[in-house]
């Protein structure tokens, strides 16, 4: 790996679907690296003045999240505050929501669904400023989510800026065509700006995506009456009613405790397109996502992609037999697919069959090797099945893919130390910081591996005290202070390191997080017998025992 070059680093190419199922979020648990540096604690509301079953499930909730957090990192953790901050706006618990919200962005500052989410949370409370702030950053950062969009288009018409809004309009359905909503509001700022053919031409569009919208007839009527056509403007006026167009937005409605458009009664099929469907996974809306896939498989039957996010839906949603009906019929559509190769493993793997599992992942590697998440879950079994080598070989191959993906040089680092390879992994992040010396996290990943790894050298050991007291003077966050205490002991400062091991957990207890003193803890204590762990985190840690996929289960509802 030496030599390799940042340049020439390139992202992962399904990125984007990180959320298709929390069940696998989840499957790459890791020890809590850098959280408690940003975050502030959530609050704990009086759930004293709730009906007692509402109480219950949010009460367990919290107690999943407190769980959870300690193993989670990056993206993964940015969710579960996310999905405890809609727990507590659902129930009125808006300080509470707020702070979890505010943590899910700062854990998370390139995801767009979280900083939108304070903007409708915001707007909820009558804070149009704010919102508003909030919704241009989001729409920055996520240029696919049509409620973002919308949104922020809604305030520009209202502002009388309809050349902006048209663009955002027009921008999207330059790529998306499946949407009623779009259409529909650029049907309505042609007739506002007496564009009047424009006006037709966009709003019969919107109502051939969305024929029940009737209230878009009367958008209609007024622009035939306009191009004075007077027939044709008193059909449509007849046929005007109230039902605009839907707009799935499962983050807003999540957050709010809205009924979803697609799952409400009586409701149309939803016209949100298949983008959302990710999203609809992740707020575990599964009827919803079956919704959009049948509209979309509707014209599409074969389209192995549409089958393969099919498969993983039902995975996620424990419909295994489903799940494993529809990978089939994504192979047989398209052999070659990689993602239909994946979809059967996730199902496989759900199911107990590890090894048929093994050899769908290493197939749809095979067949695109940049494809990052069947990698990723195929390191995850090899780990949790005990070919650990193997595991860092896929690692080493993510890391690659990504030079800045600090999950992956985590987790091939912890399947190099239990490979007994810890030499591999310091080498690795030695040819990394050679080129890139301000990447933090694998500057404190080399002091952790230089402290505690018997194939080090001096140099290397002193290296690491050298680089652990500048990163702890820095940022003297609880994971900054544990490497530098490592890098201490490595160099025979035991009172020094178990000072700031302490200090470490003090950031911990201040912050609130007593929960993750555990590791610290049992690093505190080897420490305080002059003895110097020979892994960079504590044998049990989650980084090292990957779980096993499995399908979302609803909290346990109160008895009674």
């Amino acid at each position: 790996m030496r030599g390799w070059s940042l340049r020439a680093a390139k992202p992962m190419s399904l990125r984007s679907l990180a959320p298709l199922a929390l069940a696998v979020a989840l499957a790459f648990g890791a020890t809590h690296l850098h959280a408690e540096a940003l975050v502030r604690p959530v609050p704990t509301p009086d759930l004293t003045k709730l009906p007692p079953d509402r109480a219950d499930e949010l009460r367990k909730t919290r107690e999943a999240f407190e769980k959870s957090k300690i193993a989670l990192v990056g993206d993964p953790l940015a969710e579960a505050y996310a999905i405890l901050g809609a727990a507590y706006a659902r129930n009125g618990f808006i300080e509470a929501a707020t702070i979890a919200l505010e943590d899910a962005s700062l854990l998370a500052p390139r995801d767009g669904r979280w900083i939108y989410a304070q903007g409708v949370l915001a707007r909820a409370q009558k804070q149009a400023a704010v919102a508003q702030n909030y919704f241009d950053i989001a729409l920055q950062l996520n240029q696919d989510y049509l409620p973002i969009r919308v949104t922020v288009a809604r305030s520009k018409m209202d502002n009388g800026d309809f050349d902006g809004a048209r663009k955002l309009l027009s921008d999207y359905v330059a790529r998306h065509t499946d949407q009623a909503m779009p259409y529909a509001m650029l049907g309505e700022i042609a007739l506002k700006q007496k564009r009047y053919a424009e006006a037709i031409e966009q709003t019969q569009r919107a109502l051939a995506i969305e024929p029940k919208a009737n209230a878009l007839y009367a958008t209609l009527a007024e622009a035939q009456a306009g191009a004075g056509n007077a027939q044709a403007a008193a059909e449509a006026r007849a046929k005007a009613g109230n039902v605009a167009p839907l707009l799935v937005d499962p983050l807003g409605d999540g957050l709010l405790g809205r009924p979803a458009a697609a799952t409400t009664a009586g409701a149309a099929a939803p016209s949100g397109g298949i983008g959302d469907v990710p999203s609809l996974l992740a707020l575990h809306q599964y009827d919803a996502a079956r919704k959009l896939l049948d509209t979309a498989l509707a014209a599409n039957p074969k389209d192995p992609a549409l089958l393969a996010l099919y498969a993983r839906a039902e995975a996620a949603a424990g419909n295994l037999a489903a799940a494993n009906t529809r990978a089939d019929a994504a192979i047989a559509a398209d052999r070659n697919s990689a993602l239909a190769q994946l979809s059967k493993g996730v199902a496989q793997e759900m199911g107990n069959d590890d090894a048929g599992a093994q050899r769908s992942y290493q197939e749809a590697v095979r067949l695109d090797p940049k494809l990052g998440e069947a990698r990723s879950l195929l390191a995850a079994l090899l780990l949790r099945t005990g070919r650990a080598a193997d595991a860092a070989t896929q690692y080493r191959a993510l890391v690659q893919l990504d030079l800045r993906d600090a999950e992956h040089w985590m987790q091939m680092v912890a399947a190099d130390v239990v490979a007994g390879q810890c030499g591999s992994a310091l080498r690795d992040a030695s040819d990394l910081l050679a080129t890139d010396i301000n990447n933090k996290f694998v500057l404190q990943l080399f002091v952790r591996i230089a402290s505690t790894c018997p194939q080090a050298n001096a140099n290397e050991r002193r290296g690491a005290l050298e680089y652990g007291r500048k990163l702890y003077g820095e940022n003297p966050s609880a994971p900054n202070g544990e490497a530098y205490a490592l890098a201490l002991a490595a160099n025979g400062k035991w009172d020094d390191a178990v000072k700031i091991q302490q200090a470490a957990m003090f950031v911990l207890v201040r912050n609130g997080l007593k929960a993750a003193l555990t590791p610290y803890r049992q690093v505190l204590q080897q420490l305080q017998a002059h003895k110097l762990p020979d892994r960079p985190w504590p044998a049990d840690a989650a980084v090292y025992h990957p779980l096993r996929l499995a399908p979302y289960k609803p909290p346990a509802k109160a008895a009674g």
